[in-house]
């Protein structure tokens, strides 16, 4: 058997349009050996790559002023996006040019300007706070909160909102900017406490530090109603899969109710019943003395 012909090393281990590899005196049967893949016509990428080779692979394959955009520049962002949006490349490229037709690839025209544009690993990607605004249109508020709270600091996304071309967003996006909270430590914490703040549950304390009597160092919780001596945790599958992190775990919530706190665990289940969620919390805090009653938002998921 005759061994393969090693590509030349600018594309190796990398995506590559197939038209820059005949360019480059790549022969077509190499092209199509059985170590590369074709994710879309006219592009290749090594056999087995992960999710970033295909968007970047689609890409080269596209115009030259195609983007990634939507879910797929977040994934480029590692972002937080819900799973539900799939596998479906999200490209973009300035209105008013056609968006191109591709299977896999959902494609947009976009009213675009030149500085929401940056080349990202030499990919070209719609900015941070430009993807934070056009995933509006598939993200609940509760998720675009996270999204926001994993963003720096520093990014100026009210200016972004405001400049957004769909005005239609603009009240949602500035709903979910109002709700941010860069102190929150992981996406599911972020959502789970942009959704007591939609039903009008009591104010709460994020990240809050709990000592006992003698000042001593007792936990560091997701969120403490204060008033009530309730403590609202999430807690990520890693808590009930790793024994050292349970048994910690039960140790830490032992501690906080021997202080007279109330410990309530919300897990990923909790968060698609949003709304049982949330009466199971008020039923909880009236049991403590809160005399309300949930008040949904207009931002509060339908579901």
């Amino acid at each position: 058997m005759t061994a393969r012909r090693p590509l030349p090393p600018h594309l190796a281990g990398r995506p590559f349009a197939t038209r820059t590899a005949l360019d480059a005196g790549v022969s077509a049967g190499r092209i199509r050996a059985a170590d590369l893949d074709a994710p879309t016509s006219g592009a290749r990428a090594p056999r087995g790559g992960d999710a970033e080779h295909r968007r970047r692979a689609i890409l080269l394959a596209l115009r030259g002023d195609a983007f990634l955009c939507g879910a797929s520049a977040a994934a480029e962002y590692e972002l937080p996006v819900p799973w539900r949006l799939g596998t479906i490349v999200e490209v973009g490229v300035p209105w008013p040019a056609r968006a191109p037709r591709r299977a896999g690839v959902v494609a947009r025209s976009l009213r675009i300007q030149p500085h929401e544009l940056v080349r990202l690993d030499g990919a070209r990607t719609t900015s941070p706070e430009r993807t934070f605004c056009d995933l509006a249109a598939r993200l609940t508020v509760p998720e675009l909160v996270a999204v926001a709270d994993a963003l720096p600091p520093s990014l100026d996304l009210a200016t972004a909102v405001e400049q957004y071309p769909d005005g239609r967003m603009r009240p949602k996006l500035s709903a979910a900017l109002a709700l941010r909270d860069t102190r929150r430590e992981s996406p599911k914490e972020s959502e789970l406490l942009a959704l007591t703040i939609l039903a009008g549950l009591p104010t709460h304390l994020p990240q809050a530090v709990i000592v006992d009597e003698a000042g001593r160092f007792v936990a560091r919780v997701d969120a403490l109603f204060a008033e009530y001596g309730e403590v609202l945790e999430y807690q990520g599958d890693h808590h009930r899969s790793e024994l050292r992190q349970w048994r910690r775990d039960r140790t830490r919530e032992a501690e906080l109710e021997a202080l007279g706190f109330h410990v309530t665990e919300v897990t990923q289940a909790d968060l698609l019943r949003p709304r049982e969620l949330i009466a199971r919390l008020a039923a909880t805090l009236r049991r403590r003395g809160w005399a309300g009653t949930p008040r949904f938002s207009r931002w509060f998921p339908a579901r």
